[in-house]
């Protein structure tokens, strides 16, 4: 991605290596801009069919998951996004994959066992093989979640997906990774960004979210975020590690220190 500046007024553009891709994305817009949302930024008119031009944003206050304010109205765009599927029928377009979160996170747990020699380097022997068993022992017990509902998935929650501009508007971004599937879904992934913010205190994330009171909290008990951020650490050189293994084992720490808990208070909701 570049950042494009013409006199007084600057762009972001995309180049794609498919031009599928591309479409993939002018058709959600499309779409969406028919259906009435706002909450995207527009995409204009570019002469090369592998590129995707739009309004570059420029913010004085990042989104951030640890301010009630920003988890509010980032959950509120999502709500809004996934009720376009009584305007479109996503899964009719042939440009979408569905997602399947229980596949998902088998193959991620795959993906940890192969690089165990990493971990168990950097993490410690104990660790590495609490989280294996905490990933085995949830993915034992869940169950798939209903195909109900289907619609447009974003596919990546992360916060910085979500930008305000200087009316202090907030906009999500990048649907690279859009996909299909139940609302449910993304809620759950939603949920595991912004659990840490809560110290995962799922009383207090109720409270806050009442909209999400219906999902299947057992989803939460998978250790999502530190396998993906471990996982991220193997793709790193020495010298990136450096700064930031440290960070991750406080967030490591942290997150089996509250999983007991954890474990009861969904035994409770559910």
């Amino acid at each position: 991605m570049w950042k494009w500046q013409i006199g007084p007024h600057a762009y972001s553009l995309k180049k794609y290596e498919y031009e599928i891709d591309a479409d993939k994305i002018r058709y959600i817009h499309e779409q969406l801009t028919k259906a009435g949302a706002d909450f995207m930024v527009p995409i204009e008119p570019y002469p090369d069919a592998f590129v995707i031009q739009q309004p570059w944003i420029e913010s004085g206050k990042k989104v951030q998951f640890n301010q009630s304010e920003d988890r509010k109205k980032s959950l509120e765009v999502l709500h809004q996004l996934h009720a376009t599927r009584n305007q479109v029928a996503w899964q009719k377009s042939g440009l979408f994959q569905e997602i399947d979160l229980n596949r998902k996170w088998a193959h991620r747990l795959e993906k940890w066992q192969q690089v165990e020699p990493f971990l168990i380097q950097k993490l410690g022997s104990s660790k590495t093989q609490r989280i294996t068993k905490l990933a085995k022992d949830s993915l034992a017990q869940l169950k798939p979640i209903r195909r109900e509902n289907v619609t447009l998935l974003h596919g990546d929650v992360v916060h910085h997906n979500f930008v305000r501009d200087h009316k202090n508007r907030m906009y999500i971004i990048d649907f690279d990774l859009a996909c299909i599937g139940p609302a449910e879904v993304e809620l759950i992934l939603w949920s595991h960004r912004v659990l840490p913010h809560f110290d995962y205190d799922l009383d207090a994330l109720i409270k806050e979210h009442p909209s999400l009171a219906n999902i299947d909290w057992n989803y939460l008990l998978f250790p999502n975020e530190l396998m993906r951020e471990w996982l991220y650490a193997t793709t790193l050189s020495d010298l990136q590690l450096q700064g930031f293994i440290p960070k991750l084992k406080k967030f490591t720490n942290n997150a089996l220190k509250r999983m007991p808990q954890l474990w009861e208070d969904c035994d409770r909701l559910t």
